[in-house]
């Protein structure tokens, strides 16, 4: 852990930013221009709507136009603000891009500033619910295509022969969906995905430090372990994989992710170790990239061990495949949670005209 936090570079200086991206000074000045006119438009945006700092009395002949230039001027200031915060922000853009740059050298893996977009698996990265006769109880096609991916890559650190389908791959993962698709516990995070030798049971490890995933899961699915791990996280296991769960996560396992992983939500299914962090600032780069880097190292090679002689007697073939009640884990129904809403809302939009029918008995 010390040597790879050695090998992060201390520090990036701005002339490695200018020799990197020799107009990237020019177009953040370009920016800062561009925020006297956003600052401009903002001011214009305030008079015509609140006549603050002071109103503005329109002639006669565009009076008429009021509204129309509210809407203009607030659509320009927000425009305007975007384009001129995002070209100002490139600087040190680039600078972080180099320390993940210098460092995937330094360690032999390679970098992306835009990643490829993460599959859509599992419930980190939004897959759509399980029914029992979806496709995600199944073992895809080969060939079959996944579903698009709801989130884009950025800051991606990978290890393997294909950058798009890679061994190892750390990132920040960032939301994209609209507002009909699937939603995960995170809009935005910091995730690791690690190929395993082979498909394992549907597990999540849920860090009771932040309990982000306990609304999703029902705790009919819960499996209480040994020892102190209980106090640190709660483990989701298919029904009946219990046994399979405990073969899986030895004590070895399960103290390397107490030493390094206790603030982490961590996700096996299929052949990928899954795991989301939600520190995603640039401040914590140093920290969490050197940490996910030694976790897939130490805990990957760990669980790899248990899943290449792991075999489900469940499946028709139990050295490569696990049967479809594993594959992955039930959600939590959503049903009487919308219908306890909706019996809300209907008793208070019905509460008045039911006080005046008895007032006036």
């Amino acid at each position: 852990m010390v040597t790879l936090r050695e090998s992060w570079p201390s520090r990036v200086s701005w002339a490695e930013v200018r020799a990197a991206q020799p107009t990237v000074f020019r177009q953040a000045a370009l920016g800062a221009l561009l925020c006297i006119p956003a600052a401009v438009c903002t001011v214009v945006w305030l008079a015509l709507t609140f006549e603050w700092p002071r109103p503005i009395a329109l002639p006669g002949w565009i009076a008429w136009a009021h509204g129309f230039l509210i809407v203009i001027a607030l659509f320009a200031s927000i425009l305007l603000w975007m384009w001129g915060l995002i070209m100002v922000s490139m600087p040190a853009d680039t600078r972080r891009g180099l320390a993940f740059e210098l460092f995937a050298k330094h360690e032999g893996m390679g970098y992306m500033r835009m990643g490829f977009p993460p599959a859509r698996l599992g419930v980190f990265f939004a897959e759509k619910l399980p029914g029992p006769r979806d496709p995600a109880r199944r073992r895809l096609p080969v060939g079959a295509a996944r579903p698009a991916s709801l989130f884009r890559s950025t800051f991606v650190l990978w290890r393997g022969r294909d950058a798009s389908d890679p061994e190892l791959a750390i990132g920040i993962a960032s939301y994209t969906g609209g507002k009909n698709d699937p939603k995960g516990p995170r809009h935005g995070f910091r995730y690791l995905s690690l190929r395993l030798p082979r498909a394992l049971p549907h597990l999540i490890i849920d860090a009771r430090g932040n309990g982000s995933l306990r609304t999703l899961l029902p705790g009919t699915q819960r499996l209480s372990l040994e020892g102190d791990f209980d106090r640190y996280f709660t483990i989701y296991v298919p029904e009946g994989y219990e046994r399979d769960a405990l073969e899986l996560l030895t004590p070895d396992v399960m103290a390397c992710l107490i030493d390094y992983g206790s603030r982490w939500d961590i996700e096996v299914i299929d052949d990928r170790l899954q795991l989301a962090s939600s520190r995603v600032t640039a401040r914590s780069d140093a920290a969490e990239s050197t940490a996910l880097v030694y976790f897939a190292e130490l805990v990957g090679a760990e669980l790899a061990h248990q899943a290449a002689s792991y075999s489900d007697p469940r499946a028709s073939r139990p050295r490569a495949q696990v049967a479809a009640q594993g594959r992955r884990l039930r959600r939590r129904s959503t049903a009487w949670t919308t219908a306890a809403f909706v019996g809300v809302i209907g008793a208070m939009l019905a509460f008045p005209h039911v006080l005046g029918w008895l007032l006036d008995r």
